[in-house]
This record gives structure tokens, sequence and C-alpha cells, in this order.
């Protein structure tokens, strides 16, 4: 079996978010509106846990997915009554954790609906569009509520140490974003390819020859689902597998990646032989190598977003929000 079934899944529900950090290799921002329907949401989650004779553990992530609170609890609340639990993770940065009221009501609501485990953004990126002391506010209710070990934190140093960087002097905040980045915390995909690539030292793409991108885009397990259905490779940003529709289930997705990935162009030539190999590839039509990259996820995005640019491979490349 050339693919692995997915075992963990990140439902997407939206790639709206009140914060534009300079990380996010999804391209998150308060400009983005696409957002998952409810009925969509309960349909994919049911489809995941199917198309894996294992099941598969499902997360709720963005964007920011409580920017719309009532949708979120519904979406918990429908997937519990049917069944379709447990429900792993939901993801959120703080941003609305400003009343202690609201923090234990949203928690207790979470609960009663099945949620696992809250996991809660605390890093230099966050903190330049939410205050620490509302990350900790709501990470320490959420310890209360929930117990230690049903909270997570990334990154658990940065909520103890960290600070805002909001009105921070921009060479400080440059240098500590540098140290964060060259000790590998970040994915160089998306926007964080134009924010952070220039804070790592560039390589010869020659640095990165054969190696191969097989494990994170076939065997990973782990996948995240952009709203519309699009199904990327848990942290392959702007690569899609497939569409999961009401006519093409999850299910069909898997099966069609399963059977044909060997003839995709992207996908194919990237699990085989690796970024480099798919700039030798866009060289045929026109693109012009860097002098260095920063990490082989770097020169994967830079060429995949110059073949997207350019209306070639949108089978496999997309959607268009992530570029």
């Amino acid at each position: 079996m050339p693919v692995k079934y997915w075992s963990f899944a990140g439902l997407m529900l939206t790639d709206w978010c009140n914060a534009e950090c300079d990380s996010c290799y999804l391209g998150c921002g308060p400009g983005k509106t696409d957002w998952m329907a409810t009925d969509e949401a309960l349909r994919l989650w049911r489809e995941l846990i199917d198309a894996s004779p294992h099941g598969c553990r499902v997360h709720l992530t963005g964007g920011e997915p409580f920017g719309r609170w009532e949708q979120l609890i519904a979406i918990c609340q429908a997937a519990r009554e049917q069944g379709l639990g447990p429900l792993d993770k939901v993801e959120t940065n703080a941003y609305w954790a400003t009343d202690d009221g609201v923090i234990e009501d949203r928690l207790a609501a979470l609960d009663d609906a099945g949620m696992d485990t809250l996991m809660v953004s605390a890093d230099p990126y966050h903190q330049q569009y939410v205050p620490l002391a509302q990350v900790r506010r709501l990470v320490a209710c959420a310890r209360a509520t929930l117990g230690p070990e049903r909270v997570q934190v990334r990154w658990e140093d940065w909520l103890e140490h960290g600070r805002d960087t909001s009105d921070m002097p921009e060479a400080e905040r440059a240098g500590l974003l540098a140290d964060y980045v060259q000790a590998g915390r970040e994915r160089l995909n998306g926007r964080a390819v134009t924010t952070l690539a220039h804070l790592v030292e560039a390589k010869p793409m020659t640095a990165f020859e054969g190696k191969g991108c097989h494990h994170p885009l076939l065997r990973s397990r782990h996948v995240h689902v952009f709203p519309g259905g699009w199904i990327m490779p848990g942290v392959c940003a702007g690569i899609m597998l497939g569409r999961a529709t009401v006519d093409h289930s999850a299910s069909a997705v898997w099966g069609a990646l399963d059977a044909t990935f060997a003839d995709r162009p992207i996908v194919a030539t990237l699990a085989a032989a690796g970024p480099v190999a798919l700039a030798a590839m866009a060289k045929t039509h026109g693109y012009v190598p860097l002098a260095g990259y920063a990490g082989k996820c770097h020169l994967c995005w830079h060429v995949r977003e110059y073949l997207f640019l350019r209306g070639l491979f949108l089978e496999e490349l997309g959607p268009e929000g992530i570029y």
C-alpha cells in the first residue's frame, strides 16, 4: 500500500483569523473569508473516519475557529450526537479570551461536546496580535477546568518567559524571530517564505539534491481539509491530494490517490526525488532558481508558487487562497 491511511485530520474551518502571523504557512488573516459550512464539516468528518479501517482522529483548526463560536460549538455538539468522536482537539490563539465568564462557559460547552484537548498558540508571532496575558488567562482556566493533561500550548517556554511583541523595536523582533526560525520551529512554507526565509542562511539548491518527500506526502497519515473539501498533506500547504465532495467522498479521494499518485506530476516528482527535481521540471516552463534557499520547503514553495501563478498544474496546486 503506497499511501498510508489517514489517521489524523484537521478540519480547517476557516482561513479567517484576527492575526496575520509571519509564520502562517496557510496564509490566514483578517481579510480571508472562507468558512466551512456546518453540514460540510460533519460530512467530511464522517467520511474521514470511513476512509480508514483504523478510523481517523479529527481536530478543528483554522485560521481561528473561534471567529464563529456558535458555529464551532454546533459542529462539536452535532458530531458527538452523531457518534463521530472523539474530537481530538480544538485550536485557538486566545484572541477572544478577555472575560473569565466567557472562557469558563465555552470550555464547559466544549468539554460537554467531547473535546479531548484544547491547543493554544503562544509564540512571538501571535503575540504581535494577541496579548500574552490573554493566552495565560485561557491556559490557566483551561488547566483548572479540563486538567493540565488536556491543555497543549505551542510553545510552553514562550508562555512562561515570552512577552508581547506588538510594540517591540523592529530590529529586536527580527532577532527574536531569527532565533525561532533557525531553531527549526517554523515551516518555511506559504507566507513564512516571504516573511521569514531571509532570516536563515541560504544554501544552494544542490544541498537538497535527492531529498525526496515521500513520507510527508504519502506516508505521514496526517492531512488538513480546506473549506470546499480540498485535502492537503498535513504540513505541505498548497498541494492538493484531491477534493472531497458530496459525489466524491474522502474515501474515494484516498483511493484515487493510492491508485494514481505515480501519474501526478507534482506529487510524483516530489515524492520520488524532492523539490530539486520539481525545480528541474519547472525550468522547462521558464523557472529561474534563486542563488540559495533557506531549506527544501522554501525551494518547494518557490517553485510551486511560480507554477501556480502561471496557471500550471492547477489540479494539484491550490486552493487559490493558499497562494
